[in-house]
């Protein structure tokens, strides 16, 4: 094979890799968006967040958000940080918001076996928010395997020599100058049509849970996660708190913990479901005792399906 051809197909190789290897990167967008006037005009102007998280940009391009629980929060910065929303919807909306700094972070997911695990690309992000308008900060997640990034860095050093001795020798035009490559950085997106984020409760309550009530989980033992509104005390889960019950196995004995730093209160079965069955877990919020001193009120209960 002459060498003029084989710089072609080396070449054409090299183009062909370089996509796949970028494709890995980690993309951020905060955009705007004009709200409807309050319905009373005496009402003070305020703005609001969107946030929405996906896998990769084809799924941005769809509004096909991330399929298992990631766990985010909303802090506003104005002399020190307040938090201001938690959650683990993959799109959620913070209304009524006083115009200023506000910070995004996301850490970490719940994985198919309700265990939380940290996020490869962690997200912190800081942005403005303007009275009478909704800011949409959008978050895609990408796992980037270093394999890859080494090979971008080669592919691209590669290419560019290659070209430089095409020129050099007549072989091939001289290409027009490069645009500027993009910033690259975590994003965290919010869905528009997402649940509202909730602030601290005067007492214990619990957001939201997973498995979602309705689901189908694959595996045999999932722990059974619940959002909590405010913190807890030391000692603030009585015994009882959680009941849980399957249509095949029949009372379901387990370990209750508590993450204080993400408000999670998690259940965590000592033995695997059943195939095939219905798990109910509920959580009895007269037994919560959180930081302002107050119990919770009610119940709150996830139904689930285990595969068959």
């Amino acid at each position: 094979m002459a060498p003029p051809l084989l710089r072609r197909v080396a070449l054409v190789l090299l183009v062909a890799l370089a996509p796949l290897a970028l494709d890995g990167c980690v993309s951020i967008g905060v955009s705007r968006a004009d709200l409807q006037a309050p319905p009373e005009p005496s009402a003070p102007p305020a703005g609001a967040v969107t946030v929405a998280i996906y896998e990769k940009p084809a799924d941005r391009e769809a509004e096909r958000h991330v399929d298992f629980p990631v766990l985010s929060e909303l802090l506003r910065q104005e002399k020190g940080e307040t938090l201001v929303a938690r959650s683990m919807a993959t799109s959620w909306t913070v209304k009524d918001l006083p115009p200023g700094r506000y910070r995004l972070r996301i850490t970490k997911r719940i994985d198919d076996s309700g265990n939380v695990v940290a996020l490869d690309n962690p997200g912190d992000k800081i942005f403005e928010v303007a009275a009478g308008e909704r800011t949409v900060v959008t978050v895609v997640l990408k796992k980037v395997p270093v394999v890859w990034i080494v090979v971008a860095v080669l592919t691209l050093v590669a290419i560019v020599i290659l070209v430089i001795i095409g020129i050099d020798r007549g072989s091939l035009p001289k290409p027009p100058p490069l645009p500027p490559l993009p910033p690259v950085a975590i994003v965290i997106p919010l869905g528009p049509d997402g649940g509202e984020g909730r602030t601290a409760a005067p007492q214990p309550a619990a957001v939201d849970v997973f498995p979602a009530p309705g689901s189908i989980v694959a595996a045999r033992r999932v722990a059974v996660t619940f959002l909590l509104s405010m913190p807890l005390v030391t000692g603030g889960i009585e015994d009882g708190a959680v009941l849980a019950v399957g249509t095949s196995s029949g009372d379901i004995r387990g370990r209750t913990s508590y993450v204080p730093d993400e408000q999670l209160l998690t259940f965590t079965p000592f033995s695997d479901f059943a195939p095939g069955e219905e798990i109910t877990v509920t959580l009895d919020l007269s037994k919560l005792h959180g930081e302002s001193g107050r119990t919770g009120s009610g119940r709150f209960s996830t139904t689930f399906k285990v595969a068959p």
